[in-house]
């Protein structure tokens, strides 16, 4: 992020939120960018009606994300390009509910789930989230009036230096990078041979410090990472009585990664034609 003086350095080493040090720091990638990763998460639901706790883990092969080109937020309200197709939207905002820490004068992105198309591999249960949402479930996906704080089920999200760093008194998208903290908004559908729900409220999920060294995202994707859910309960719709009253709700759940994409699939965008 350039070079500073002793001073500043000193300065530096001090706000520095433990246990980071300087060795950590890094600018965020310069223009909007698109990330493959290979993933797994794990959901832990009630049923209402027959108080059933159901556990379900899914695998996933390319999972894909956008980020924007990063800026210094200064409001929620601000909006930013994501390089995405069709249908999902390619101008993005914070979603509904942002958490405090995520709206520091520091340097940012913006983010979206482009795909997510996760399978249980013990039964036919799947996990869907941005396009195998939107393309097996697209009226659902594009309903104006049902999801909290938004128009569609597009899942966003940000991430955000954890330093606010200034360059000669000016607050500059370079002044500030990695470490990063980050969390996403997520709208699914998962698909159980109980029957198959969504949700309204959207379902955050938070980057959640690294098992050995404590230490949040210094890099994107943040690999290895765990998101973890911190808004509970989430409460889930029947995908065929949408209006209805809620059937269950999320208890738990959890995502992560322990490396990048490791080949094509044919059942990920882009390559995938449709969702079956």
């Amino acid at each position: 992020m350039g070079p500073i003086s002793t001073s500043e350095e000193n300065v530096a080493v001090n706000a520095m939120p433990r246990p980071h040090s300087l060795r950590d720091c890094g600018r965020f990638a310069s223009s909007a960018a698109i990330y493959f990763m290979d993933g797994y998460s794990d959901v832990r639901f009630r049923i209402y009606d027959s108080k059933e706790e159901l556990f379900f883990m899914f695998w996933d092969r390319n999972t894909s994300i956008a980020a924007s080109s990063p800026f210094v937020f200064s409001s929620e309200d601000e909006a930013a390009f994501v390089p995405v197709p069709e249908p999902l939207d390619t101008i993005v905002k914070y979603p509904l509910n942002t958490p405090d820490h995520y709206k520091k004068h520091t340097s940012s992105h913006l983010m979206q789930v482009i795909s997510m198309n996760m399978k249980a591999k013990d039964s036919e249960a799947r996990l869907l989230i941005g396009l195998p949402y939107a393309r097996k479930y697209p009226e659902l996906f594009r309903r104006k009036d049902i999801f909290l704080g938004s128009s569609n089920a597009c899942s966003c999200g940000s991430v955000q230096s954890i330093t606010e760093f200034d360059s000669e008194n000016v607050r500059t998208v370079e002044s500030n990078g990695y470490p990063a903290r980050s969390f996403f908004a997520i709208f699914h559908v998962l698909e159980t041979p109980f029957g198959s729900f969504f949700n309204k409220k959207a379902t955050q999920m938070e980057l959640q410090p690294d098992i050995n060294t404590g230490k949040l995202a210094l890099s994107l994707p943040p690999l290895p990472f765990t998101y973890s859910l911190i808004n509970a309960p989430i409460p889930l719709f029947d995908v065929n009585d949408p209006d209805g009253s809620p059937v269950g709700e999320v208890m738990a759940a959890s995502h992560g990664s322990d490396g990048a994409a490791s080949m094509r699939t044919d059942d990920a965008w882009p390559w995938i034609k449709s969702i079956v």
